[in-house]
């Protein structure tokens, strides 16, 4: 519309002898032409720019983890059978070897009284086998030493079936192999279990840990002794001191199938904090005070920023430092007050037609 009223205009102001219909078409064939020649321009206005400053930069390697206990154990069933006997409660302190619960031993002492008998038959076996040898000629034939290897493996096999007979007797009573405070229960009386079934969770929660789900490409930054700052859901707006104190060896696969290292922090503050706190550690790799910054977005393949003369843009090479999540350190390539594009960059270079035509002309 704005341009119908543009050409209308210039109709009548045309002189009387250039009002001719030839005149009139050529003006418009040139008008339109040259409209369309110069769309494609670069929209300068698209293009956002901030000054290179300088500040402080921290470089952070950030992680979601939970509070866990310094040590804790599972415990677990190592035979199968009925619960007869649950002897703790959960948040209940329990020192080492105290019995967690019982299951039924009747199956397992009638199994060791068999494994008992089996031993002694096997023992009378072999005595017969011995004697056999010595009212004859007292010297063992090839035959006599296939029947007293027999019956000494028959006797050592019996004596083995004992032993587990009574490693299974004993598993009946589930002992804690740690003193702490029983985090989780798992079982009550009269249920029926498996082996390795999970009874409970002892953990020593008189030194709690923060452990960090550390990604595999951020881990090798991080160092024993770094200082991290933990926020936790629990407390909102607060954060507690805390340090790197181990480095997980073997890689984990998190819930959003990530590959990542446990890496625990020691807190310096455990008053108030529970178990199974979920929360985020920010650990510091490094920290650089008055140094030239730009934002992130404006480094372009690791190492380039568009630097703006008037209406122009320079693409210049940097040489880039440490990064925060904001902002990149600049060690050289670009000054203290230089404009630098932080969006917009598609329009950097845009030609239309008629731009490209004179530029082939120059």
């Amino acid at each position: 519309m704005l341009i119908m009223s543009f050409i209308k205009k210039l109709i009548k102001s045309l002189p009387k002898n250039l009002k001719s219909k030839r005149t009139i078409f050529a003006i418009l064939i040139i008008l339109f032409g040259f409209y369309f020649l110069s769309r494609g321009s670069a929209e300068l206005k698209k293009i956002e720019t901030v000054k290179v400053l300088r500040a402080d930069i921290r470089q952070e390697v950030l992680a979601s983890g939970k509070i866990s206990a310094d040590k804790e154990s599972t415990i677990h069933s190592a035979v199968s059978g009925k619960v007869v006997w649950v002897g703790v409660k959960s948040g209940e302190y329990v020192a080492r070897g105290k019995a967690i619960a019982t299951l039924d031993r009747e199956r397992y002492e009638i199994a060791l009284r068999q494994a008992q008998q089996d031993v002694i038959a096997a023992d009378a076996e072999l005595a017969k086998v011995y004697d056999d040898i010595t009212r004859t000629s007292g010297v063992e034939t090839f035959d006599n030493r296939i029947k007293r290897t027999a019956a000494e493996a028959k006797k050592n096999k019996a004596f083995d079936l004992v032993k587990l007979a009574e490693r299974n007797l004993k598993d009946t009573t589930i002992v804690s192999p740690i003193a702490g405070t029983v985090v989780e229960l798992s079982v009550n009386a009269g249920d029926e279990i498996l082996p390795t079934a999970e009874i409970a969770v002892v953990s020593q929660t008189g030194n709690i840990k923060f452990v960090a789900e550390v990604d595999e490409v951020d881990v090798v930054k991080v160092k024993k002794g770094q200082q991290a700052l933990l926020t936790l859901d629990a407390y909102e707006g607060r954060t507690f001191d805390s340090k790197v104190s181990e480095i997980g060896q073997k890689s984990i696969t998190t819930s959003t199938g990530a590959t990542a290292y446990e890496v625990n922090i020691i807190l310096s503050e455990q008053q108030n904090l529970l178990l199974g706190m979920n929360g985020e550690a920010s650990i510091l790799i490094s920290a650089l005070s008055d140094v030239l910054i730009v934002p992130t977005e404006a480094v372009v393949d690791d190492k380039f920023v568009y630097v703006k003369a008037q209406d122009l843009f320079e693409k210049k090479q940097i040489e880039p430092g440490i990064a925060s999540d904001q902002d990149v350190e600049v060690k050289s390539g670009i000054l203290q007050g230089d404009e630098v594009v932080v969006s917009g960059f598609d329009e950097i270079g845009r030609l239309s037609l008629l731009q490209k035509i004179l530029k082939k002309l120059r």
